[in-house]
């Protein structure tokens, strides 16, 4: 038997139909509250948060109260990548320890973070790094700017200093910016010291830095730690370390740090920074041919004797070593209580210690970021505690833009 044909409706019944629909009460979701809500944000992401913020009233007092718990304020460690032939910024990315994710970072004001292309590349002025309070810096003949933010929104501009510089240490001291050594040949004074104080907008000269440095007097060969009123200086490969007073503009005397060590191989290089308050001092034992073990610290501040307070795990060690190629030794970047481990030429695995009560947690991260198309590349780092009104500044600047891509193992 044939089947009958199915009657289509006219537009007079369709139209009662959707009437009908209309006048049907829809099902309500149920607000999501009490545990079930804090169970929820406890899986977010510090960017997550800001977008949970804004959900409703509750919402927001709910993610006050989370992180009133738990702050989740790790610091980050940050990598910007410039391009080897114009400097000009290519990508930038962060590791939140907190969330243990990867996240990229879209910066439309890139004229901050890029060299002049208008003049001679080697008159530009690339973007630098102080390991001293996350600052970032370009010097050139003429002028000075600066950043010290944790995501860097705000740019300092700035006369040059009275001194032509190439490699110097730069250090943020509290309101201040210090700029030492690192001349040319035909300077008179090599170890010119000249700080730059961001309220009164003025350079002023200080006490020459002392004369042990004279033949080290640059970044590349000096390692940096900084408060707000005192910085510290390690000579890298003799461990020679001096400090300035900020308030009073000068160098207190140099001595000689004495680092005891478990195996029979000496300290070949060292780095030292603030972790947990803690004047600590990183170093790689063994030859920088043959990296053995990796050590931590403590500085005294006034006696400067050391206390050994942890090792590198071995395995991490090896992989410290396999990852590092001999025209890079690895370096560090601390901050809060945290210390970040890198390959500052291919920060393709990073390692960090999180100082917890006297003792050291291990962990690392793999950024795939820093990958075969950019290993030529140069790269600028630094380590901030990025909080929520960072991140709500940051997004309603429209200056950056970040988004979660992995987590764990980078992109």
């Amino acid at each position: 038997m044939a089947k009958a044909a199915k009657r289509i409706p006219n537009n007079k019944e369709k139209a009662e139909a959707r009437e009908g629909d209309e006048g049907k009460q829809l099902p309500q979701e149920a607000p999501i509250y009490g545990d079930v809500l804090e169970t929820i944000l406890t899986r977010l992401t510090l960017l997550d948060m800001v977008a949970a913020s804004r959900v409703s009233k509750s919402w927001r007092g709910a993610v006050s109260t989370s992180l009133r718990i738990s702050p989740r304020v790790k610091p980050w460690f940050i990598v910007h990548v410039l391009h080897h032939r114009n400097h000009s910024l290519t990508s930038a990315c962060a590791f939140d320890p907190a969330s243990r994710v990867w996240l990229r970072i879209d910066i439309s004001d890139t004229h901050h973070f890029t060299a002049n292309n208008n003049a001679a590349s080697s008159a530009s002025p690339a973007l630098r790094s102080s390991h001293s309070q996350h600052l970032l810096y370009k010097l050139s003949a003429g002028s000075f700017s600066f950043s010290f933010d944790a995501l860097h929104l705000t740019w300092h501009q700035a006369e040059a200093p009275l001194v032509w510089r190439q490699d110097p240490i730069v250090a943020r001291l509290g309101s201040r910016v210090l700029v030492a050594g690192g001349t040319c040949d035909f300077v008179d004074d090599p170890l010119a010291v000249e700080m730059y104080d961001t309220g009164s907008r003025r350079w002023e000269a200080c006490e020459s830095m002392p004369v042990l440095l004279k033949d080290s007097a640059t970044s590349t060969w000096l390692s940096t730690a900084a408060t707000n009123n005192r910085l510290y200086l390690l000579e890298k490969r003799s461990h020679v370390i001096c400090s300035f007073d900020a308030e009073t503009k000068t160098w207190g005397p140099t001595f000689n740090l004495i680092l005891s060590t478990n195996a029979p191989v000496s300290v070949f290089h060292s780095i030292i920074g603030f972790a947990d308050d803690r004047l600590v001092l990183v170093g790689l034992m063994g030859e920088p041919e043959d990296l053995k073990d990796l050590g931590l610290w403590e500085v005294d501040q006034v006696t400067y004797e050391c206390r050994k307070i942890g090792e590198m795990p071995p395995t991490m060690v090896e992989s410290l070593k396999n990852a590092n190629s001999r025209l890079s030794t690895p370096s560090a970047s601390m901050e809060g209580d945290f210390i970040y481990i890198y390959n500052p030429s291919n920060p393709e695995q990073i390692f960090f210690c999180e100082l917890n009560e006297g003792k050291c947690q291990w962990g690392n991260a793999v950024n795939s970021m820093a990958n075969a198309r950019n290993r030529m590349h140069r790269f600028v780092f630094t380590c901030s505690r990025v909080g929520m009104g960072d991140l709500q500044k940051a997004m309603a600047t429209a200056n950056r833009r970040l988004t979660v891509e992995s987590e764990g193992d980078g992109f």
